[in-house]
């Protein structure tokens, strides 16, 4: 029986020989051989890891064996193989990790892997590459609507670190009350619950964190596919799936409130986006928003729904990709048929109307209906693109992974579903400009933060400066002060180790050269004298 172990060392190690090789081959095997160790061999070794845990980890497996089955032929004549196979190897192993992971530590290992691994795939592409841009190049608001590789990963590092600052004190802080392993930790303070509720916000792209995952889009699709679908930003809602349980009552009401604003913001977002990988990225902070907001008052639903937008957005944007592979332009104004006939399966799993989107959506509160509204508002808009005749073989994984898992399943959905389809009038609307440019979230990052991080920055170089000046002029002060405890110091010196030394051995000497004993003889006899009078007189 393979070990659990056995399988994160496995995953890891292929990673790194993908890296030396070059070849994506260790992460076909990997996969394949953590998905089924994951089905049929692996026992859970903690109470912890409870079946939701085995089945995430076989999702996560199943659809990186599918991207990467992909990426073979995306990836195929790319000038830097091992940099994209290494990286990708990296992130589905940490994934793993963090899923199956009940030591806090090891919790903490695999969601910073994310981070890296995440930065590192962003910059697949060079500066300079058209492929590795995100924007239309524009100007507005004062900047220009373009970023390459370089910026994209410097704006998801910082960003994503926030979060990961917050839970790593989060964690430490209940680690010391309870012990290392979270199966054992109880009630978490308010303090500690609100860090960990700021990482998930964070990891999963919700307001006010948004925009990072929109500017991700720098990296190559293959990497869009597994990072929107089932590593990184799911990380967040499985955060608080993970310690729901030991979470005050009062953070559910934060992640419905952050969770529900970012599904609806983020939707109205993507019906503005003309960049298909931007509009693919903005319905995914709006999922994700809806998993968010579920996470914690229903946890089975917001599990149902991870797998449902895993599969459908795997498969979107495989099949965006296929058509900006196929059109060399990251504008492609027609799609292959396969992947015409992807993304409306993707859709109609999104609102709930296949299988396994019935699955998902039966029991979604009504809201929801609103938001898959907007999906199929967004996603009608590419299927209104003229068909290719383009059948190059890197559509097959992808329209499998759309329809396999619906053959698996036999869930009708509620005829109130179909409400959702009258979305599809808003892919015949325009595109206003508020909404393309996505409510101006990037000035908060591109223009405002910088702004408040310069200020800072002069802020403490000014401190530093009148501490500077302040040392210099009190310069003749200290030098005094440094005069008058040498004088003291001479002075005492003085006293303890040459005056008083001579004056004790002087009056020692003195001392010892007097007649103690005629001084004592005749103090004796006056005392005795004194002694008779005062005995008489009694």
């Amino acid at each position: 029986m393979a070990t659990l172990e056995l399988l994160l060392a496995l995953a890891y190690a292929a990673a790194l020989a993908d890296l030396l090789a070059a070849r994506g081959y260790a992460a076909v095997a990997a996969s394949a051989a953590f998905l089924l160790g994951v089905l049929l061999g692996v026992a859970p070794s903690t109470p912890y890891l409870t079946a939701k845990y085995w089945e995430l980890a076989a999702f996560v497996a199943g659809i990186y064996l599918t991207i990467v089955v992909y990426s073979h032929f995306y990836m195929r004549g790319f000038e830097r193989p091992g940099w994209f196979w290494g990286w990708m190897g990296v992130f589905f192993a940490s994934m793993e990790l963090f899923l199956l992971a009940d030591h806090w530590a090891l919790l903490v290992v695999g969601w910073a892997g994310l981070d890296l691994a995440s930065w590192g795939l962003i910059l697949t592409y060079r500066d300079g590459y058209e492929m590795g841009y995100v924007g239309d190049g524009e100007y507005a608001a004062g900047m220009r609507w373009l970023w390459p590789p370089s910026a994209s990963a410097l704006r998801a590092i910082l960003t994503v670190e926030v979060g990961t600052a917050a839970l790593l004190i989060g964690l430490a802080a209940a680690a010391a009350q309870y012990g290392d392993f979270m199966s054992k930790w109880g009630p978490l303070g308010d303090v500690a619950a609100a860090l960990i509720l700021l990482a998930a916000f964070v990891k999963a792209a919700q307001l006010p964190f948004t925009d990072w995952l929109m500017t991700a889009m720098s990296a190559p699709t293959p990497v869009s596919a597994l990072l929107h679908s089932s590593t990184m930003v799911k990380a967040g809602p499985i955060l608080l799936l993970k310690l729901g349980d030991v979470m005050p009552h009062w953070a559910a009401g934060v992640a419905l409130a952050v969770g529900a604003a970012t599904a609806f913001v983020s939707g109205l977002i993507a019906l503005g986006q003309r960049e298909p990988k931007l509009m693919l990225a903005a319905s995914t902070a709006s999922y994700l928003g809806m998993i968010t907001a579920l996470a914690l008052e229903k946890p089975h639903e917001a599990l149902l729904l991870i797998y449902a937008h895993g599969f459908a957005k795997a498969t979107l944007f495989m099949a965006v990709g296929h058509a900006i592979h196929a059109s060399h332009s990251r504008f492609p104004e027609e799609y292959p048929l396969a992947a015409k006939a992807a993304v409306a399966l993707s859709m109609l799993t999104l609102l709930g109307i296949t299988p396994l989107g019935a699955l998902a959506k039966n029991d979604a509160p009504l809201w929801t209906l609103a938001v898959s509204a907007l999906t199929a508002g967004y996603l009608g808009k590419l299927l209104r693109k003229p068909a290719a005749a383009e059948w190059e073989p890197m559509w097959v994984p992808y329209l499998a992974l759309v329809v396999a898992p619906n053959f698996l399943l036999f869930a009708l959905p509620k005829p109130v579903l179909f409400l959702s389809l009258a979305g599809l009038a808003l892919a015949f609307a325009g595109e206003p400009a508020f909404l393309k440019r996505r409510l101006y979230l990037p000035v908060l990052f591109d223009r405002v933060g910088p702004a408040l991080y310069r200020a800072l920055w002069r802020a403490l170089a000014g401190f530093d400066g009148f501490v500077d000046r302040a040392l210099r002029a009190a310069a003749p002060g200290w030098r005094l002060l440094v005069d008058v405890v040498t004088v003291v110091d001479w002075l005492v010196d003085t006293a303890l180790h040459g005056g008083l030394v001579d004056a004790v051995r002087r009056a020692s000497v003195r001392v010892s050269g007097l007649r103690l004993d005629y001084y004592l003889y005749v103090v004796g006899i006056a005392v005795a004298f004194f002694l008779a009078v005062a005995l008489w007189r009694a």
